[in-house]
């Protein structure tokens, strides 16, 4: 029988999958969503293989994707992603979990500090978006999406850019068939927003970011842009959907 998990790794409590989740309720996938210990016992047994799988999401996180040796199950999560891409099990990174993605194609993560760029946290659109990609694709006609990183991918060879924004060259991307990196929070909504939102460390990176009116500027424009976003992030991620349920042969 064909594997029929999907494996959702997520790297912090809050960040949680959000609109990814809900677009496999009913799918008749298996989702394992779980979190590795971040600890130096942390072992590739503490992973499924990936003919074990028939999909892989990896959440955000507020790590360095090459910080490997504060954070050693990024290592396997990277590793896990080669494997992905490898085996054409369908994949997909979101923030963090596309930068460990760029890693394990071989691509350069910089911080901001190294490219002279403050952090891009807030609503807005994404640019440059190749309409005819189909994860990506119908979110050329978002009113915004939400950018909350400090690192950027390089792009390289072997990942095709999909999307930007003025401060990010990178917003998407895609290696091969069936595996895409967001930079943006696509599975974020209002409530999950207001979640991220009751965490101090958010509000401070946020008014850091934004000024002493932060928080009620990131809900307002989530409240703003949701009833037009949520049908868009809806046919990108029903293709996901299809794909793990074409590999579980559903």
């Amino acid at each position: 029988m064909p594997a029929r998990t999907v494996l959702i790794l997520q790297h912090v409590e809050v960040e949680k999958p959000g609109l990814i989740l809900d677009a496999l309720d009913g799918s008749g996938l298996d989702v394992d969503v779980r979190m590795l210990p971040d600890a130096p016992e942390v072992s590739a047994d503490d992973l499924p293989g990936v003919d074990e799988l028939a999909g892989l999401v990896v959440m955000g996180g507020p790590m360095n994707a090459d910080d490997v040796a504060g954070h050693p199950a990024l290592k396997l999560e990277r590793d896990l992603l080669v494997d992905a891409v490898r085996a054409g099990v369908p994949t997909l990174g979101v923030c963090l979990g596309a930068q460990l993605l760029a890693r394990a194609l071989g691509l350069t993560v910089r911080t901001g500090a190294e490219l002279g760029q403050d952090s891009e946290i807030g609503w807005s659109p994404l640019r440059d978006v190749d309409r005819d990609d189909p994860v990506v694709g119908p979110l050329a006609d978002a009113p915004a999406v939400l950018h909350w990183h400090g690192d950027r991918i390089v792009p390289g060879p072997g990942a095709e850019v999909l999307a930007r924004t003025a401060t990010t060259g990178c917003q998407a991307f895609r290696a091969g068939p069936a595996a895409w990196g967001l930079q943006f929070h696509l599975e974020v909504t209002p409530g999950l927003l207001d979640d991220w939102l009751a965490e101090p460390s958010f509000v401070s990176e946020a008014t850091e970011a934004l000024g002493p009116d932060a928080v009620a500027r990131l809900r307002s424009d989530a409240r703003a842009a949701a009833p037009a976003l949520r049908p868009l992030a809806d046919r990108s991620l029903a293709h996901l959907r299809s794909l793990f349920r074409a590999r579980a042969g559903l």
